[in-house]
Formats: C-alpha cells, structure tokens, sequence
C-alpha cells in the first residue's frame, strides 16, 4: 500500500480546513440575507474592447464617450476600475470608495475597455489619459 509523503498529508488537511471555511463563509453570507451572485459564462467569454475617446457626459452609472465620430454609451457599476492620476489617494482620502463622477468628468480623454452583451456595454476599465481642465473652470 502506498501512503502520501507527509507534504500530501499536509495539503490534503489543508485542503479540507479550507474547503470547510469556504463552507462556512457561504452560509454565513447566506443567512445574513446576502446574495452570492454568480457570473455567467456569456459575460466571461465575452471579448473585451477598447476604444479612445473624449467624455461627453458622465452620470450615475453611464458614461457617454464621443469616439471615431459617434457616441458610445456605456453602463457603470461598482466593479468599473477608474485608472487616473490621484485617484488611489482620493479614494483612501474618501476611506475606501469614490463615485465614478468624481474621476470622472466631462471632457476628460479617456480608454475605456469594455464587454459588449445583449447590446449592452459594460465597462470594465476607465482610463483617463488627459484631464479636461479648462471646463472645470
């Protein structure tokens, strides 16, 4: 009979206590009346994009982007990651999290990389290239 070496004993207790916390951190988050939402395949196969462009308007959870001539409209939620100079300090300023339109603004050059599904554009990064300063004035 052929036993694990003690390094397989040790991942597979590991891999038990682990598996055990996963367990339990589900249906923790379950009865505190929290959800688990899962991603569906669609929208992980889905091709990312990217397009350049200048922001038109920002507001709640859409952002329109003028680009190659026309306008491109699309949704924003709180898995969006907003690269911009000063923003990791404004938001560990805000303690944790900023709204988008604050980093955002009119008039801003921006990359944005975005899922396209069901006719929806989700956006999952906006890059700002160049800041709009004078329309702030």
């Amino acid at each position: 009979m052929n036993l694990p070496g003690p390094f397989g004993v040790f991942g597979l207790a590991a891999g038990f206590l682990l598996a055990g916390h996963i367990a339990t951190a589900a249906a923790q988050s379950n009865s505190a009346g929290l959800t688990i939402t899962p991603v569906s395949n669609a929208a992980l196969t889905a091709p990312i994009r990217n397009t350049y462009g200048k922001v038109r308007s920002i507001s709640g959870h859409v952002l329109t982007l003028e680009s190659g001539g026309r306008d491109m409209t699309f949704i924003v939620d709180e898995n969006t990651q907003v690269l911009a100079r000063g923003a990791g300090r404004a938001t560990r300023n805000a303690g944790g999290s900023l709204p988008v339109t604050d980093l955002v603004h009119s008039g801003d050059i921006a990359r944005v990389e975005y899922r396209e599904l069901n006719g929806a554009m989700r956006a999952v990064e906006i890059q700002i290239r160049d800041r709009n300063t004078i329309a702030s004035r």
